[in-house]
């Protein structure tokens, strides 16, 4: 406001218009020009007048003490300009070097990933021709026996047309020659693979685990289950509960509380020594009374069962196989890829995987401690708890 003032100042002092006279004081209180007349006006009486060099000579040691202090802070800004120029020029240099690190990273365990798995093709390529070279044996074997025995048919039959007392005599002899091949056994092995661990994937299917509690409004009666809702096992007498809707009242089953129609979902049962179980997946509209099949569609199970001291595995896709005795199983639901797969988690192999499933409406988890026999050995099914690692990352994944 003074610059027009202090310029006009320079050339000399204007002219009040209303008095006719030179303007040399200047009023604080209304920032204007004043004359000698307006300066004895009563409205100015109190106000704080200053002649107007003295007046500009002050607020101009203000001015320029302000433009000192804009231009140092103007020099202060230019120079965060240029640091951060320099740092957005550094942050670029180090994403592009991050990159190169992170792609040379995963290359790495890429080819590492790449020669396992090489490895265990190479080995699971020996393990068939072993397999089929003891099949073919056995078969070898197998016809030969047949050959035998039906030479061994063919000679009796000769005997029977023979006289009493010749058929006696040859009898014994041919009885005593073959009762080796009598006594054989229709005897093979079956082909086995041995497991193959895949490095690194439990820890992937961690990220995906869900904290799994088990419903009570659909345990069989005959299912005990635990206080935290965490497992579950067979009780002889049934417990007197409601017959609600939703309670399994012959299947010897309970389903999870949650429910899932999208994502990717992974949860872990414990089942320690126990040789009789059935853990996996059906659909929250399941047929909850009566019997149903486990082959079912509205079922997608991995079911264990003894039998005469050895372990078997049922799936409805490949049926019945022999397997080593499995502690604890892993299963990963991809909903919309419709894949469920079963893992051995302490040998970290795949047991069994179904894909193209074509899921439709809810899915939740499903148990059975199944119905024991004289061969089993009794025990709970335990849902593994969820670290608090992977709540907290779950709780931040809900809440984004």
């Amino acid at each position: 406001m003074l610059r027009p003032h202090l310029l006009q100042s320079m050339v000399g002092l204007t002219t009040c218009d209303q008095h006719g006279e030179k303007e040399k004081f200047f009023c604080e209180e209304d920032q204007r020009l004043l004359c000698d007349s307006c300066l004895l006006a009563p409205e100015h009486k109190d106000h704080k007048v200053l002649p107007l060099e003295i007046d500009a000579d002050k607020h101009k040691v203000n001015l320029q003490g302000t433009l000192t202090f804009l231009q140092k802070k103007e020099e202060e800004l230019k120079m965060a300009l240029d640091a951060v120029k320099r740092e957005k020029t550094c942050f670029k240099e180090s994403t592009c070097s991050l990159k190169r690190l992170i792609i040379s990273e995963y290359g790495k365990m890429h080819q590492f990933l790449l020669e396992i798995e090489y490895q265990y093709i190479q080995k699971l390529k020996q393990e068939s021709r072993d397999n089929l070279a003891k099949l073919e044996e056995n078969k070898a074997k197998l016809s030969q026996q047949i050959q035998n025995l039906q030479r061994l048919s063919f000679k009796i039959e000769e005997n029977l047309d023979k006289p009493p007392l010749e058929m006696l005599q040859d009898t014994k002899g041919t009885l005593e020659r073959n009762e080796e091949l009598l006594l054989q056994e229709s005897e093979y092995a079956s082909p086995f693979f041995t497991t193959c661990p895949i490095r690194g994937l439990r820890e992937v299917l961690m990220s995906f685990q869900r904290d799994i509690t088990l419903d009570p409004e659909s345990a069989n009666p005959h299912l005990i289950l635990s206080e935290d809702l965490k497992s579950v096992q067979y009780g002889s007498v049934p417990q007197d509960l409601p017959d609600n809707k939703e309670r399994f009242d012959s299947a010897l089953a309970v389903l999870g509380a949650q429910t899932f129609t999208s994502g990717k979902h992974y949860w872990e049962v414990e089942v320690g020594e126990k040789t009789e179980w059935e853990v996996g997946i059906c659909k929250d509209s399941v047929s909850r009374k009566g019997e149903f099949s486990t082959s079912s569609e509205d079922i997608k199970t991995l079911v264990a069962f003894t039998s005469e001291k050895l372990f078997f595995l049922w799936n409805s896709e490949r049926g019945v196989s022999l397997s080593p005795p499995i502690h604890k199983v892993g299963i990963f639901l991809d909903y919309e890829k419709g894949h469920i797969a079963f893992y051995d988690v302490k040998d970290r192999s795949l047991i069994h995987s179904l894909s193209d499933m074509g899921f439709e409406g809810p899915l939740r988890p499903y148990f059975s401690p199944c119905l024991p026999n004289k061969e089993s050995i009794p025990g709970s099914l335990i849902i593994c708890p969820i670290s608090n690692h992977q709540r907290d990352v779950h709780d931040a994944d809900y809440k984004g």
